[in-house]
C-alpha cells in the first residue's frame, strides 16, 4: 500500500474513531439527568421551536398608547384607549384586558394570573412532548373533563362542546352546587405551528357565562404570541412561619428535626397497619442493626384516625407520617367520583371534623401529609383530575387546615409534598401553584424515584442516580423553600435496568450533601404492570432487603448515620 494511501486509511479511521466517539458523547449527554444538563436540553427543545415563530413585529397593532402602567424584567402593563394591554416580552405573548383589570406576576416564568371584573384567568406558554400537539393536549389534560363518566360522577355540566378555530380550541363547562366562588370554566389551547402552544383557563360565573363568553371571544381573537425575547425571574417568597404556627409537642418535635444534626430514616412497608409495625418493621432492624425513627402510613378519606398505630409508633420512639389522601378509590378509579370537589363545596365538613378531633385526642405529635403528588395525573384528587386547577387543591387544604385549628388538632407538622415531576409537565401545574401559604405548612416533602427502566419503551424511563433526582429538586427549590426543613417523604430504587446495592450505596453517600434533608423515608414495596391480571408482574421492585446485596448496603449505609433520639424518648 502506498505512503498516500496509508494516510488517506489512517484519517479515515481517525474520522471513524471521532464520529464514534461523538456519538458516544451525544447519546451519554441524551441520556443524562444531571440537573444543569436537563436544563440546557429542554431550553434547546424550547429553543428550536421559538426559532419558528415570528419575532414581535408590531405591540401596537390597533390601540393608542398612554401610559406604562407596570414594567419589570420581562413584561409590562400599559393603558391605551381600549383598555390595557399586557405584554409579556419573555412568554412572547400580548393580551388587551377591560380598565382596572389586575395582574399577578409573582409567578410570572411559569405563569400569569389576572382578575377582571367579570372573570379571572391563567396564562401559560407550553410545551408538548408530542408532534401532535392538540392530541397531547386532549390526552394530559383534558381526559377527565372532556370524559361524560367523569363530569356525571362529579356534578361537572359541559356549557359549551369543544370547538376548534384552526388557530385556537376551547371548551367550558361549570361545577355544580359551588356557591362560594367562580364555577364556570373556559379552556382555551392556542396554537403556534411548533410544539409550542399557550393555555389560558377562564374561571367565571356559571349562571353569566353566555354574556361573559363574549368578552372571552374578545380576549382569545386579540391574542398574539411572538418569539421571546427576554428574560423572566419569581418575585414570590416563601418563609417559614413554624415557630408561630406550632405549638406545645409538635413544637417541640418540630425543633427537633429543624436542629437535627443527621439524616433520620423512615421506613413504609405493605403491611404497615398489621405485622408491619409489630414483626415486620422489627424484624428489618434487627437486620439491619438499625431503629427507623419515622414509620410512613396512608388513609384514604372517609376512614378513622388511626389512633392505635400512632400509639404503637410513639411507645416505640417512632414518629408517625400519615399521609392523608382525599381518594374512595385508591386512586385506582380517576374517572369516577372525586371526594375533592365535594369538599371544596363545602359538603364534607363533619367527616373531617370527626378525623380532626381523633387526631386532637391522639395528643401527640405526627407529620400530616395531605394530598402528595397533587401535580400529578395518578391521584384522585390532583389538579388535571379536578377541574384542571390548582386553586381547588389550595381551597382544600386550607379547609382542612381550618378545621384542624378549630377542633384542636394542632398536633399535626404539616407536610406540603409536589412530586419532583409535574405530570402533566405544564407550566400551570408546577408546584407554585399548588402552595397553601405559609401559614399552613411547616415542612417540604420532596419525592422522587429511580423508577428504573422497565416502561422504556412506553415512557422513555431512564436510570435515576439519587444526587441527579435530588440535584434538580435542590436547585428548583432551595430559591424558595431554602429557609424549611425538608423531609424525603417517600422514595426508593428499583433494580430494573441497573445496580440497585451500588445505587444505594451513592445514596447513603451523597444525602449529606443536602442540608435541608432532615429526614428519608424508604418505600418498601414495588409497582405492578396493570397489564397482567392479579399483579402478576413486578414492574418496579422497590424492596429494601430484595437482595443480599441490598441488604448489605442498606446496613453499611445505615451505620454511617448515627440515630438522634427524639425528645420524648
Amino acid at each position: 500500500m502506498s505512503k498516500k494511501k496509508k494516510i488517506v486509511l489512517m484519517i479515515l479511521c481517525a474520522l471513524i474513531v471521532i464520529g464514534a466517539v461523538s456519538m458516544g458523547v451525544v447519546y451519554k449527554l441524551y441520556k443524562d439527568q444531571n440537573a444543569t444538563i436537563m436544563e440546557i436540553k429542554d431550553k434547546i427543545k424550547i429553543f428550536l421551536c421559538d426559532i419558528k415563530i415570528d419575532k414581535l413585529s408590531d405591540e401596537t397593532s390597533g390601540v393608542t398608547f398612554y401610559d406604562t402602567l407596570y414594567e419589570d424584567e420581562g413584561k409590562k402593563t400599559v393603558e391605551t384607549d381600549k383598555g390595557i394591554r399586557l405584554v409579556h416580552y419573555a412568554s412572547g405573548y400580548y393580551m388587551d384586558f377591560p380598565e382596572n383589570t389586575e395582574f399577578d406576576f409573582s409567578c410570572s416564568p411559569s405563569y400569569v394570573k389576572i382578575k377582571t371584573e367579570n372573570y379571572d384567568l391563567t396564562v401559560s406558554r407550553e410545551y408538548s412532548t408530542d408532534d401532535d400537539v392538540a392530541a397531547y393536549i386532549e390526552h394530559y389534560l383534558d381526559r377527565f373533563m372532556l370524559n361524560g363518566e367523569y363530569r356525571e360522577a362529579n356534578g361537572i355540566t359541559l356549557l359549551q362542546e369543544k370547538t376548534d378555530q384552526g388557530t385556537y380550541d376551547y371548551y367550558s363547562v361549570r361545577l355544580g352546587d359551588y356557591e362560594e366562588g367562580y364555577d364556570g370554566y373556559t379552556y382555551v389551547n392556542i396554537y403556534t405551528g411548533t410544539k409550542i402552544y399557550y393555555r389560558l383557563t377562564f374561571k367565571f360565573s356559571g349562571e353569566d357565562f353566555q354574556s361573559v363568553q363574549e368578552e372571552i371571544d374578545s380576549a382569545v381573537k386579540n391574542f398574539r404570541y411572538f418569539r421571546p425575547e427576554d428574560k423572566d425571574s419569581y418575585t414570590v417568597e416563601y418563609k417559614n412561619l413554624s415557630n408561630d404556627t406550632l405549638t406545645g409537642e409538635a413544637k417541640a418535635l418540630y425543633e427537633d428535626i429543624e436542629n437535627s444534626g443527621s439524616v433520620r430514616w423512615g421506613i413504609f412497608t405493605e403491611d404497615v397497619y398489621g405485622d408491619g409495625i409489630e414483626k415486620t418493621i422489627p424484624g428489618y432492624e434487627e437486620k439491619l442493626d438499625y431503629e427507623f425513627s419515622v414509620v410512613l402510613s396512608y388513609v384514604h378519606f372517609g376512614t378513622e384516625f388511626p389512633t392505635e398505630f400512632a400509639e404503637t409508633c410513639y411507645e416505640n420512639g417512632k414518629v408517625m407520617e400519615l399521609t392523608y389522601q382525599v381518594t374512595d378509590s385508591n386512586n385506582e378509579n380517576l374517572y369516577g367520583y372525586t371526594p375533592q370537589l365535594d369538599i371544596y363545596r363545602g359538603e364534607k365538613d363533619e367527616e373531617i371534623r370527626e378525623f380532626a378531633r381523633a387526631a386532637a385526642q391522639f395528643g401527640k405529635p405526627f407529620l400530616f401529609r395531605l394530598g402528595n403528588e397533587m401535580n400529578s395525573d395518578w391521584t384522585s384528587y390532583s389538579g388535571v383530575v379536578n377541574m384542571i386547577d390548582p386553586e381547588v387543591y389550595v381551597a382544600v387544604w386550607q379547609r382542612i387546615y381550618n378545621i384542624f385549628q378549630e377542633e384542636g388538632a394542632t398536633n399535626a407538622i404539616w407536610i406540603y409534598n409536589p412530586n419532583d415531576r409535574a405530570y402533566p409537565p405544564c407550566n400551570w401545574n408546577d408546584f407554585h401553584a399548588y402552595y397553601p401559604g405559609d401559614e399552613y405548612v411547616n415542612l417540604i416533602g420532596i419525592t422522587g424515584y429511580n423508577n428504573g427502566t422497565y416502561y422504556k419503551e412506553q415512557n422513555n424511563e431512564v436510570w435515576r442516580e439519587f444526587k441527579d433526582i435530588y440535584d434538580t429538586i435542590e436547585k428548583e427549590y432551595s430559591p424558595f423553600f431554602g429557609d424549611f426543613p425538608w423531609i424525603i417523604t417517600e422514595f426508593s430504587s428499583s433494580s430494573i435496568g441497573g445496580d440497585k446495592a451500588k445505587w444505594m450505596e451513592r445514596m447513603f453517600e451523597d444525602i449529606d450533601d443536602y442540608e435541608n434533608i432532615k429526614i428519608a423515608v424508604w418505600f418498601d414495596y414495588a409497582d405492578y404492570d396493570p397489564a397482567y391480571e392479579g399483579n402478576s408482574v413486578v414492574s418496579r421492585p422497590y424492596w429494601l432487603l430484595e437482595t443480599e446485596e441490598t441488604t448489605e448496603a442498606a446496613k453499611e449505609g445505615f451505620a454511617l448515620h448515627e440515630r438522634e433520639k427524639w425528645y420524648f424518648e
